[in-house]
């Protein structure tokens, strides 16, 4: 039986006198990988062309698939069958046909239906437009030497339905008897270097499109083509494909989400699992239909892209999937512990009751349903980490309640389950409920003190926290080299905000989260934490300041910063002890800060400090920021600006296997003088690559075009060439191999991303009056830095290791000619997935000093040249103001970022001093000690002791001598730390928190008495 449909007839098809091609214009667009087109050009050469050009719609001897695509050639299409056809009114004998019919609202709704029920992810799709094209018996141009009669010829259909937003195709063949060509294909190019998907494994006969399916029918295929990557149907029958399609694409640690599974025939009497990474983490799969099942995500101990697999009957299909960090996951995603910042009974040690919420409408639509809460253990032993069930805290409750108590005295530990000290709650739907989006949900990680509460007072007594502290302390306290690495804290908030390359912001403490009542839980002298962004061994470092912006240090109070044994976010392989995401983290960092201080007054918090101090400022080296925005303005290693003439891809910056690329073009957009010529003649950056070869993955980030739909997305991201999506909130921040990028955009528009490269060089790009900006950050014990960047020391040199001078007598032109395209990308060494030559002839020609419009200085422009440039050649002022702007947080980075002589801490333990900040210059005295009795010097300056160094003077002979009758055990104080990554008037933000930091904390400080008076001269000392 024929797949295609009947819609079409001779009534409107491709007359004689277009010989070719036909122009459409649509009422509502058509949304093709992420670009909104309102025509296209239909094509006998058995394509659909999103262009008015009808040039653009020739048949060319390329292979799509391949990189090498000139940019000049790709333009966005899509083929049912690519080939040379023969032209329209060309041989009268010839009886081939090109048919096109618009399409009724019944016909719609019932196509819109179909195509929901074949790809995952596409449900409720209304369209509103829709066109059916149908080649009929065409065949190849310049074969009619045979009989007409007896040319082979082939018939097939394409069907494009959208509502505006959404947009699928359906192709349909019915006959394919033309022997296929060279350069025949079938398949989707996205054009603007996106790249070409096919339609059948490249190893199948594109005769076989009548024979194969991806689909419920033979000889049809079907594909939403509105996201930036293609998504295919199911029930494909190609032998040679073992690609998945998986909605949703994320699900979050700690498992429970079920997901749609799509790839080859599923037949009901089969058994399907689901495989999560390389392991043995499997679910069992439910059939659904032909073309899909059904998996639950386990609970996992890995974060970032894996590979998900269907297992069937021997033969392994297998995509990739995101796996979100347990606190990057959204909010309502999960069981809810803490109902306030004074009901946290959950964290408590002997709480009289503990209540859990959930959303219902996550696990179940039937109010019928019912769940159980189970409590979920997690330990690590023999390198590695596990899960426990250890108990059911409640049986067929309805999933609709949303909400559970529990009796703590009923739910008491027995045996080995004793010795678990964290895990989480679950609420698991049972029975033979149909789950919507989770067959569980899980709770963030807690303390099991009240769950073991029984068994340690039996085992200790009532000062159980306190022994428990001790014995960890000993423990603990065998191996401290786990230290030596991490990077040393950044002496001051503006410093740590701007080193955003290898400090990025805690979650738990900043301040862009000021507003939540629970911000800086466990620091609540701070107003901003920071975490180092690569682990060491698995560990990392935290820092945070107060409203002062000074570093607060573990040994001056108990909220100040700490170093983790286990980094919050885990680190790669995944799954080993002190690796594990988060678990792991609160097994070494944050129980143990429960043990020692939450659960003990701070009596025994000194423990926990000197296991965790702070790591010294004084050791810390800044990075040296960089900078490109407006029409080309390169701000150098040295400070100065410099302007790119010409388009083309150009090397920024290059050291070892390191390497960014930027991508710099006319600007796509018009200005606001429309009429102006000279526009052409400046460049703007458009794009940006980056790739440490060997080490990560590579990276792509483009502005995209007036031909995209930009209402939520002004960025385009891609990895080794694939399309990735940030706009769900819990995949604002991927992490991929060697290379973070996250979305630091609040306003939902994608144009604002930050990307983070393990060797600890980040750059910040962003769109900004239709232009991109960008400011990156490097380290200085970088070594061989070259680029257009110039060296760290502010040299200019060529490829070859060439100075050259361009600060006297220096000519544009030659600043062009001989350094600029000196760094122009080869073809061999491109980035981007295609490649941008500079001086191409058909990029135009390249004026290096363009009159300007005219010679106005405007006032907002406060003299900065390059803002006066811009509106002078553009027109426009909004370019001109985002000009200053980046100029001007330029200024601030290079200000922020000078190095701060600092002696470092004034080393005396459980001291109270007049002031906390140990700056060059700064004399600070020992008043008293808050454990013990003060011996030896009192005063103290930081002073220069060379060009380079300091130290505090005299030297630090200060004691709190604590009598041997008194507790020997305390020590140093150590808090933890998270950074913020905002750079804009972070002194404002600062002075406002300052007066917010006087919120009451449920647990007493009783060992911490000096909080008062240290948080009055922390505020006075800068």
């Amino acid at each position: 039986e024929s797949p295609l449909y009947p819609y079409t007839s001779t009534q409107h098809a491709i007359l004689p006198t277009e010989g070719s091609y036909h122009l459409i214009s649509t009422s509502i667009p058509v949304v093709y990988e992420e670009r909104s087109f309102t025509s296209f050009v239909i094509s006998t050469n058995g394509l659909v062309a999103f262009t008015n050009d009808t040039s653009k719609a020739e048949f060319n001897n390329v292979n799509w698939s391949k990189d090498d695509v000139s940019p000049f050639l790709d333009v966005p299409f899509i083929a049912p069958y690519y080939h040379d056809g023969e032209r329209i009114g060309v041989h009268k004998e010839y009886k081939g046909s090109v048919e096109y019919e618009q399409l009724d609202n019944r016909t719609l709704r019932d196509l819109g239906k179909y195509c929901s029920s074949q790809v995952v992810g596409a449900s409720y799709f209304i369209p509103t437009w829709g066109l059916v094209i149908t080649w009929r018996n065409v065949t190849y141009r310049n074969v009619l030497t045979c009989a007409a009669s007896s040319c082979p010829s082939n018939t097939f259909q394409l069907v494009l339905i959208t509502d505006g937003n959404d947009s699928f195709a359906i192709f349909n063949y019915e006959k394919m008897d033309m022997f296929p060509c060279e350069f025949c294909q079938a398949g989707f190019n996205g054009g603007n270097k996106i790249g070409w998907t096919d339609i059948i494994s490249r190893k199948t006969d594109l005769q076989n499109l009548k024979t194969q399916q991806s689909s419920d029918t033979v000889g049809r295929y079907v594909f939403k083509i509105s996201p930036g990557r293609v998504v295919r149907a199911g029930c494909s029958t190609d032998s040679f494909s073992d690609h998945l399609s998986i909605y949703p694409t994320f699900a979050g640690m700690f498992g429970g989400k079920m997901i749609d599974v799509s790839g080859p025939c599923f037949e009901k009497s089969h058994r399907y699992k689901c495989r999560f990474g390389q392991g043995t983490d499997e679910s069992d799969a439910t059939y659904i239909s032909p073309n899909r099942v059904r998996c639950m995500v386990p609970r996992l101990m890995v974060r970032d892209s894996i590979t998900v697999s269907l297992i069937d009957n021997g033969k392994t299909y297998s995509t990739d999937f995101f796996i979100v960090f347990p606190g990057r996951l959204s909010g309502g995603e999960h069981v809810n512990t803490v109902s306030s910042k004074d009901n946290m009974a959950w964290y408590d040690s002997d709480p009289s009751q503990l209540t859990l919420t959930w959303n219902p409408k996550l696990l179940s639509n039937n109010s019928n349903d019912r769940v159980e809460i189970n409590l979920i253990g997690y330990k690590e032993d023999n390198e590695r980490g596990s899960y426990k069930h250890l108990t059911s805290l409640g049986t067929n409750i309805f999933a609709s309640a949303g909400t559970f108590t529990v009796d703590p005295r009923q739910h008491q530990c027995s045996g080995t389950d004793c010795q678990y000290e964290i895990g989480l709650l679950e609420v698991r739907l049972t029975g033979n409920a149909n789950p919507m989006k989770y067959m569980y949900l899980s709770s963030g990680v807690i303390p099991l003190a009240w769950y073991v509460q029984t068994s340690m007072l039996e085992q200790y007594g009532t000062t159980w926290p306190t022994d428990m502290c001790v014995k960890w302390y000993d423990q603990d306290k065998q191996d401290m080299s786990w230290l030596d690495d991490l990077l040393h804290c950044p002496c001051s908030l503006t410093q740590a905000v701007s080193d955003f390359g290898r400090w990025q912001p805690d979650g738990g403490c900043n301040l862009q989260n000021a507003q939540n009542p629970n911000n800086c839980f466990y620091h609540t002298t701070a107003v901003h934490c920071v975490r180092a962004v690569q682990p060491v061994h698995g560990a990392g470092n935290q820092c945070c300041y107060s409203s002062t912006g000074l570093l607060i240090y573990a040994e001056d109070t108990f909220q100040g910063s700490t170093p983790d044994k286990g980094h919050d976010w885990g680190a790669a392989p995944y799954g080993k002890k002190f690796y594990v995401p988060s678990l792991s983290h609160w097994l070494e960092d944050v129980v143990t800060f429960y043990y020692c201080c939450l659960w003990t007054g701070y009596n025994s918090c000194d423990y926990y400090m000197d296991q965790r101090p702070t790591k010294n400022c004084a050791g810390y080296n800044p990075p040296i920021p960089v900078s490109v925005y407006g029409q080309g303005h390169v701000m150098t290693f040295s400070g100065v600006s410099r302007r790119m003439y010409g388009p083309g891809d150009y090397v920024l910056f290059r050291s070892g296997n390191t390497e960014i690329q930027g991508r710099f073009n006319r600007n796509p957009y018009q200005t606001e003088k429309p009429d102006s010529h000279t526009i052409l003649d400046t460049v703007t950056l458009v794009g940006v690559a980056v790739q440490d070869k060997g080490t990560s993955d590579r990276v792509e980030i483009q502005l995209r075009g007036p031909d995209y739909d930009r209402s939520t997305q002004h960025l385009n991201v891609r990895v080794n060439g694939q399309y990735k999506a940030f706009d769900e909130k819990s995949l604002f921040w991927q992490d991929y191999k060697g290379v973070a990028i996250v979305n630091t955009d609040e306003r939902n528009e994608q144009s604002n991303f930050t990307v983070l490269l393990s060797n600890g060089i980040g750059f910040q790009i962003a769109e900004t009056a239709n232009t991109l900006q960008m400011d990156l950050m490097v380290p200085r014990a970088f070594n061989n830095v070259s680029g257009l960047f110039g060296t760290l020391s502010g040299h200019m040199l060529l490829p070859n290791g060439t100075e050259m001078n361009m600060m006297y007598n220096h000519r544009a032109s030659d600043e062009y000619n001989k350094f600029q395209l000196a760094w122009a990308v080869q073809d061999n060494g491109s980035l981007f997935q295609t490649l941008l030559p500079a001086n191409h002839s058909l990029l135009g020609p390249v004026n290096v000093e363009p009159a300007p419009l005219k010679d106005d200085t405007p006032n907002f422009c406060k003299q900065n040249q390059e803002c006066i440039y811009d509106y002078r050649h553009t027109g426009s002022e909004a370019i001109a103001r985002s000009s200053i702007q980046a100029a001007e947080r330029y200024a601030a980075l290079h200000n922020n970022l000078q190095p701060v002589r600092s002696c470092g801490i004034l080393d005396v333990p459980r001291s109270k001093k007049t002031n906390y900040d140990y700056k060059l210059g700064t004399t600070t005295e020992i008043i008293d000690c808050r454990v013990g009795k003060l011996q030896g010097t009192a005063i103290y300056t930081c002073v220069e002791t060379s060009n380079e160094t300091q130290a505090w003077s005299p030297a630090v002979d200060a004691v709190c001598h604590v009598d041997d009758a008194e507790d020997a055990g305390v020590g140093l104080i150590v808090g933890v730390v998270v950074a913020v990554v905002v750079v804009v008037a972070i002194a404002v933000i600062v002075a406002c928190l300052a007066v917010r930091k006087r919120r009451q904390q449920k647990w007493k400080r009783s060992g911490e008495a000096h909080y008062v008076e240290e948080s009055q001269t922390m505020k006075s000392s800068v």
